[in-house]
């Protein structure tokens, strides 16, 4: 079993090898570069095995704009794993601990845009339920929430606005 750790900053090189390799482009791996240069990540992790980097995971700042103000979320953005590790854990392993480390942090919700399937299995639901509007032209399936607190989205409706970071990803 992978270690499941902090990420560290002398990492940056491998993390981007880690997903680019996953999603095949490098989008995702410049969405997390000026996430950490605009101090918006909360949360980074690595999955690491005999000292590689195996899988990453990053938890940042969003916002949802309501009638009565911005609300804070997260966004669960990017999860990737190296190709030749999927579908042993290694994913899971890495949004469990970061959702324990929101836990004890006291955030109350996330948000991701990705597979509906995967994404159930973590009690992420259609954020559509919860009145949240998606920026992004995706399938309403895949824009999804979960309240990591009881009753966190409760009242809480609107546009969820994601940071200039996310720009290319569509």
């Amino acid at each position: 079993m992978s270690l499941i750790r902090d990420e560290r900053p002398a990492e940056a090189e491998a993390v981007h090898a880690v997903l680019v390799a996953a999603f095949g482009r490098e989008a995702e791996a410049r969405l997390v570069e000026r996430l950490r240069a605009s101090g918006k990540t909360t949360c980074a992790l690595v999955a690491e095995e005999k000292g590689r980097v195996l899988g990453h995971m990053a938890l940042s700042r969003i916002a949802i704009e309501t009638g009565d103000g911005d609300v804070s979320a997260l966004a669960l953005a990017p999860l990737a794993v190296m190709p030749a590790f999927q579908r042993l854990g290694i994913g899971s392993a890495l949004v469990s601990a970061g959702f324990e480390r929101c836990r004890r942090e006291r955030h109350a919700r996330v948000l991701v845009v990705g597979d509906p399937v995967y994404y159930a299995r973590f009690g992420f639901v259609p954020a559509s339920r919860f009145g949240l509007k998606c920026p992004f032209s995706v399938p309403q399936e895949a824009f999804m929430a979960i309240e990591l607190e009881p009753g966190a989205f409760t009242q809480v409706s609107g546009v969820v606005r994601y940071g200039h970071e996310f720009e290319d990803l569509e």
